[in-house]
Protein backbone atom coordinates (compact mmCIF):
# COMPACT_ATOMS: atom_id res chain seq x y z
CA UNK A 1 0.00 0.00 0.00
CA UNK A 2 2.90 1.89 1.07
CA UNK A 3 4.43 1.72 -2.75
CA UNK A 4 1.27 2.37 -4.83
CA UNK A 5 0.90 6.15 -2.77
CA UNK A 6 4.71 6.83 -3.17
CA UNK A 7 4.24 6.18 -6.97
CA UNK A 8 1.31 8.26 -6.97
CA UNK A 9 2.77 11.01 -5.31
CA UNK A 10 5.78 10.56 -7.94
CA UNK A 11 3.57 10.69 -10.74
CA UNK A 12 1.52 13.61 -9.35
CA UNK A 13 4.69 15.90 -9.51
CA UNK A 14 5.72 15.11 -12.45
CA UNK A 15 2.81 16.22 -14.41
CA UNK A 16 2.98 19.33 -11.86
CA UNK A 17 6.88 20.22 -13.87
CA UNK A 18 6.53 22.23 -17.26
CA UNK A 19 7.42 19.89 -20.18
CA UNK A 20 9.93 20.89 -22.78
CA UNK A 21 8.61 20.92 -26.01
CA UNK A 22 10.43 19.54 -28.93
CA UNK A 23 13.82 21.42 -29.56
CA UNK A 24 13.10 23.22 -26.42
CA UNK A 25 15.92 23.77 -23.93
CA UNK A 26 14.78 22.86 -19.91
CA UNK A 27 17.68 24.60 -18.64
CA UNK A 28 17.15 27.79 -16.74
CA UNK A 29 17.43 31.37 -19.03
CA UNK A 30 20.81 32.89 -17.68
CA UNK A 31 20.33 35.78 -15.82
CA UNK A 32 22.61 39.11 -16.16
CA UNK A 33 23.20 40.71 -12.43
CA UNK A 34 22.88 44.17 -12.28
CA UNK A 35 25.96 46.36 -12.91
CA UNK A 36 26.89 48.43 -10.25
CA UNK A 37 28.69 50.92 -12.53
CA UNK A 38 26.58 53.75 -14.41
CA UNK A 39 26.12 52.00 -17.97
CA UNK A 40 25.03 55.07 -20.43
CA UNK A 41 24.57 52.12 -23.14
CA UNK A 42 22.24 50.54 -21.34
CA UNK A 43 20.39 54.17 -20.07
CA UNK A 44 20.61 54.97 -23.98
CA UNK A 45 18.73 51.45 -25.17
CA UNK A 46 16.09 51.96 -22.45
CA UNK A 47 15.59 55.94 -22.30
CA UNK A 48 15.40 57.93 -26.04
CA UNK A 49 16.83 61.12 -25.67
CA UNK A 50 14.13 64.00 -26.14
CA UNK A 51 15.04 67.49 -27.57
CA UNK A 52 17.09 69.86 -25.02
CA UNK A 53 14.78 71.51 -24.00
CA UNK A 54 14.98 75.19 -22.12
CA UNK A 55 14.99 74.41 -18.94
CA UNK A 56 17.97 73.49 -17.30
CA UNK A 57 16.76 73.18 -13.14
CA UNK A 58 17.24 69.01 -12.29
CA UNK A 59 13.83 68.58 -10.34
CA UNK A 60 11.44 69.82 -13.80
CA UNK A 61 13.83 67.61 -16.30
CA UNK A 62 12.73 64.48 -17.37
CA UNK A 63 14.90 61.57 -17.95
CA UNK A 64 15.43 62.16 -21.64
CA UNK A 65 15.74 65.22 -21.43
CA UNK A 66 18.43 64.81 -18.93
CA UNK A 67 20.70 62.76 -21.11
CA UNK A 68 19.74 65.21 -24.07
CA UNK A 69 22.01 67.55 -22.37
CA UNK A 70 24.32 65.40 -20.72
CA UNK A 71 25.23 64.31 -24.34
CA UNK A 72 25.77 68.06 -25.22
CA UNK A 73 27.19 69.46 -22.00
CA UNK A 74 27.76 67.13 -19.29
CA UNK A 75 28.09 69.48 -16.59
CA UNK A 76 26.21 69.97 -13.26
CA UNK A 77 26.01 73.13 -11.26
CA UNK A 78 25.45 72.54 -7.42
CA UNK A 79 24.42 75.85 -5.95
CA UNK A 80 24.96 76.67 -2.51
CA UNK A 81 24.06 79.58 0.16
CA UNK A 82 22.23 79.90 3.53
CA UNK A 83 19.08 81.24 4.77
CA UNK A 84 20.72 83.97 6.68
CA UNK A 85 20.21 88.05 7.80
CA UNK A 86 20.99 89.87 5.05
CA UNK A 87 19.71 93.32 6.66
CA UNK A 88 16.01 94.39 7.02
CA UNK A 89 15.59 95.02 3.52
CA UNK A 90 17.36 92.04 1.67
CA UNK A 91 15.27 88.19 1.54
CA UNK A 92 17.54 85.71 3.99
CA UNK A 93 17.76 83.42 0.81
CA UNK A 94 20.02 86.18 -0.88
CA UNK A 95 23.00 84.04 -1.06
CA UNK A 96 21.54 81.11 -2.49
CA UNK A 97 19.23 83.28 -4.87
CA UNK A 98 22.58 84.85 -5.89
CA UNK A 99 23.95 81.31 -6.93
CA UNK A 100 21.45 79.74 -8.30
CA UNK A 101 20.12 82.38 -10.61
CA UNK A 102 23.60 82.53 -11.71
CA UNK A 103 23.93 78.77 -12.53
CA UNK A 104 20.81 78.92 -14.05
CA UNK A 105 21.47 81.75 -16.66
CA UNK A 106 25.07 80.30 -17.28
CA UNK A 107 23.56 76.63 -17.86
CA UNK A 108 21.22 78.08 -20.30
CA UNK A 109 24.00 79.86 -22.25
CA UNK A 110 26.72 77.24 -22.81
CA UNK A 111 24.52 73.60 -21.14
CA UNK A 112 24.06 71.72 -17.90
CA UNK A 113 22.06 70.82 -15.70
CA UNK A 114 21.50 73.16 -12.03
CA UNK A 115 20.46 71.12 -8.68
CA UNK A 116 18.72 72.57 -5.78
CA UNK A 117 20.49 74.85 -3.89
CA UNK A 118 21.66 73.92 -0.65
CA UNK A 119 21.03 76.42 1.91
CA UNK A 120 23.25 75.39 4.83
CA UNK A 121 27.06 76.70 4.69
CA UNK A 122 29.92 77.02 6.84
CA UNK A 123 30.81 80.15 9.03
CA UNK A 124 33.22 81.12 11.59
CA UNK A 125 32.90 82.07 14.84
CA UNK A 126 34.14 85.56 16.55
CA UNK A 127 33.98 88.35 18.76
CA UNK A 128 33.80 91.86 18.01
CA UNK A 129 33.39 92.84 21.40
CA UNK A 130 29.56 91.59 22.09
CA UNK A 131 30.21 88.66 22.58
CA UNK A 132 31.24 85.49 20.54
CA UNK A 133 28.60 83.94 18.08
CA UNK A 134 28.58 82.73 14.30
CA UNK A 135 28.52 84.66 11.47
CA UNK A 136 26.71 88.27 11.78
CA UNK A 137 25.58 87.65 15.05
CA UNK A 138 28.40 89.00 16.97
CA UNK A 139 28.07 92.13 14.93
CA UNK A 140 24.91 93.18 16.49
CA UNK A 141 25.45 91.33 19.85
CA UNK A 142 22.37 88.81 19.84
CA UNK A 143 21.16 85.39 17.44
CA UNK A 144 19.88 87.14 14.16
CA UNK A 145 16.34 86.00 12.80
CA UNK A 146 16.41 84.13 9.70
CA UNK A 147 19.81 82.77 10.20
CA UNK A 148 19.03 78.73 9.57
CA UNK A 149 21.94 77.72 7.75
CA UNK A 150 24.13 76.65 10.73
CA UNK A 151 25.85 72.90 10.20
CA UNK A 152 28.69 71.14 11.20
CA UNK A 153 30.90 71.94 9.00
CA UNK A 154 32.19 68.08 8.71
CA UNK A 155 28.56 66.75 7.70
CA UNK A 156 28.39 69.51 5.04
CA UNK A 157 32.09 68.37 3.77
CA UNK A 158 30.30 64.90 3.83
CA UNK A 159 27.46 65.75 2.12
CA UNK A 160 28.76 67.31 -0.73
CA UNK A 161 31.71 65.03 -1.08
CA UNK A 162 28.51 62.41 -1.47
CA UNK A 163 26.19 64.61 -3.66
CA UNK A 164 29.20 65.29 -5.94
CA UNK A 165 30.09 61.95 -6.16
CA UNK A 166 26.72 60.77 -6.95
CA UNK A 167 26.64 63.79 -10.15
CA UNK A 168 29.93 61.93 -11.35
CA UNK A 169 29.06 58.53 -11.08
CA UNK A 170 25.73 59.02 -13.55
CA UNK A 171 26.57 60.84 -16.15
CA UNK A 172 28.17 64.11 -15.89
CA UNK A 173 31.56 64.84 -16.31
CA UNK A 174 32.32 68.16 -14.48
CA UNK A 175 30.87 69.42 -11.72
CA UNK A 176 30.45 73.12 -10.71
CA UNK A 177 29.98 74.38 -7.38
CA UNK A 178 28.82 78.18 -7.40
CA UNK A 179 28.36 79.48 -3.75
CA UNK A 180 26.94 82.96 -2.92
CA UNK A 181 27.78 82.82 0.81
CA UNK A 182 31.61 83.95 0.83
CA UNK A 183 33.13 83.72 4.29
CA UNK A 184 36.88 82.57 3.92
CA UNK A 185 36.16 79.21 5.58
CA UNK A 186 33.76 78.19 2.95
CA UNK A 187 36.37 78.99 0.50
CA UNK A 188 38.80 76.30 2.62
CA UNK A 189 36.06 73.91 2.73
CA UNK A 190 35.30 74.03 -0.45
CA UNK A 191 38.68 74.02 -1.96
CA UNK A 192 39.12 70.67 0.63
CA UNK A 193 36.34 68.63 -1.19
CA UNK A 194 37.44 69.70 -4.60
CA UNK A 195 41.08 68.28 -4.02
CA UNK A 196 39.59 65.54 -2.12
CA UNK A 197 37.99 64.68 -5.56
CA UNK A 198 40.89 65.06 -7.41
CA UNK A 199 41.56 62.33 -9.32
CA UNK A 200 45.05 60.21 -9.24
CA UNK A 201 45.94 61.46 -13.13
CA UNK A 202 45.87 65.19 -11.70
CA UNK A 203 42.29 65.87 -13.14
CA UNK A 204 39.68 68.11 -10.96
CA UNK A 205 36.35 67.34 -12.01
CA UNK A 206 35.17 69.05 -9.28
CA UNK A 207 35.13 73.02 -9.15
CA UNK A 208 34.36 75.73 -6.96
CA UNK A 209 33.98 79.46 -7.07
CA UNK A 210 32.54 82.38 -5.29
CA UNK A 211 29.76 84.04 -7.17
CA UNK A 212 31.59 86.89 -7.30
CA UNK A 213 35.44 85.71 -8.36
CA UNK A 214 33.54 84.87 -11.67
CA UNK A 215 34.55 88.35 -13.07
CA UNK A 216 37.61 88.94 -13.98
CA UNK A 217 40.57 90.07 -11.68
CA UNK A 218 41.15 94.04 -11.97
CA UNK A 219 37.97 94.50 -12.39
CA UNK A 220 36.70 96.99 -9.56
CA UNK A 221 33.08 95.38 -10.05
CA UNK A 222 35.14 92.29 -9.35
CA UNK A 223 33.94 92.67 -5.14
CA UNK A 224 31.13 91.31 -2.61
CA UNK A 225 30.08 92.87 1.03
CA UNK A 226 27.44 91.14 3.53
CA UNK A 227 24.12 92.59 2.76
CA UNK A 228 25.38 96.10 1.73
CA UNK A 229 25.35 98.09 -1.83
CA UNK A 230 26.57 94.92 -3.40
CA UNK A 231 23.67 92.39 -2.54
CA UNK A 232 21.77 94.67 -2.30
CA UNK A 233 21.73 95.95 -5.70
CA UNK A 234 22.06 92.15 -6.67
CA UNK A 235 18.36 91.54 -5.17
CA UNK A 236 16.87 94.51 -6.45
CA UNK A 237 17.97 92.91 -10.15
CA UNK A 238 17.19 89.40 -9.32
CA UNK A 239 14.35 89.75 -7.05
CA UNK A 240 13.72 92.92 -6.82
CA UNK A 241 9.86 92.66 -5.16
CA UNK A 242 10.87 91.22 -2.35
CA UNK A 243 13.44 94.35 -1.36
CA UNK A 244 12.41 96.68 1.00
CA UNK A 245 14.55 100.00 0.57
CA UNK A 246 12.26 101.53 3.59
CA UNK A 247 12.58 98.74 6.30
CA UNK A 248 15.92 100.88 7.97
CA UNK A 249 14.29 104.06 8.29
CA UNK A 250 13.94 105.70 11.43
CA UNK A 251 16.12 102.53 12.99
CA UNK A 252 18.18 103.41 15.77
CA UNK A 253 20.91 101.74 13.76
CA UNK A 254 20.27 101.40 9.97
CA UNK A 255 23.37 99.46 9.32
CA UNK A 256 22.46 96.43 11.81
CA UNK A 257 24.66 93.55 10.71
CA UNK A 258 25.57 95.09 7.47
CA UNK A 259 29.37 94.22 6.69
CA UNK A 260 30.04 97.07 3.44
CA UNK A 261 31.86 100.49 2.29
CA UNK A 262 28.58 100.17 -0.99
CA UNK A 263 25.87 102.24 1.40
CA UNK A 264 22.69 100.31 0.79
CA UNK A 265 21.48 103.82 -0.06
CA UNK A 266 23.10 103.81 -3.29
CA UNK A 267 22.30 100.45 -4.52
CA UNK A 268 20.17 99.96 -7.71
CA UNK A 269 18.82 96.98 -10.06
CA UNK A 270 21.23 98.54 -12.58
CA UNK A 271 24.01 98.10 -10.56
CA UNK A 272 23.35 94.79 -9.99
CA UNK A 273 22.34 93.78 -13.61
CA UNK A 274 26.19 95.00 -14.62
CA UNK A 275 27.54 93.01 -11.62
CA UNK A 276 25.45 89.85 -12.95
CA UNK A 277 25.88 89.92 -16.79
CA UNK A 278 29.92 90.28 -16.13
CA UNK A 279 29.56 86.98 -13.35
CA UNK A 280 27.64 85.32 -16.32
CA UNK A 281 29.89 85.65 -18.81
CA UNK A 282 33.03 84.67 -16.08
CA UNK A 283 31.24 81.64 -15.02
CA UNK A 284 30.86 80.35 -18.94
CA UNK A 285 34.36 80.93 -19.93
CA UNK A 286 35.69 78.94 -16.37
CA UNK A 287 33.30 75.83 -17.15
CA UNK A 288 34.46 75.91 -20.89
CA UNK A 289 38.04 75.60 -19.77
CA UNK A 290 37.56 73.49 -17.16
CA UNK A 291 35.14 71.04 -19.31
CA UNK A 292 37.99 71.90 -21.85
CA UNK A 293 40.83 69.97 -19.82
CA UNK A 294 38.72 67.05 -18.86
CA UNK A 295 37.49 65.55 -22.43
Amino acid sequence: MKTKILFHANALLLLLLPMALPGQQTSEPQRRSMNKLYEPERVREAVPAEPVPQEVRAQFLRPGELLAIQEKSPVAFQPVGTLEWHGRQNPIGCDAIKAERLAIETARKIGGVVMPAVYFAADAYRDTGKGYGLGMDPEAGFQLPGSFYQIDTDLLKQFMLNACRNYLARGFKLVVIVSGHNPPIQQNLFDEICYILKTADGKEPVFFTMEYTTIEKGNPKRSSDHAGGYETSMMLFLNGERVNLKANEGQKEPDLAIYSDFPVSQATAEEGRLRFNLQVEGLARLVRDRLKRLL
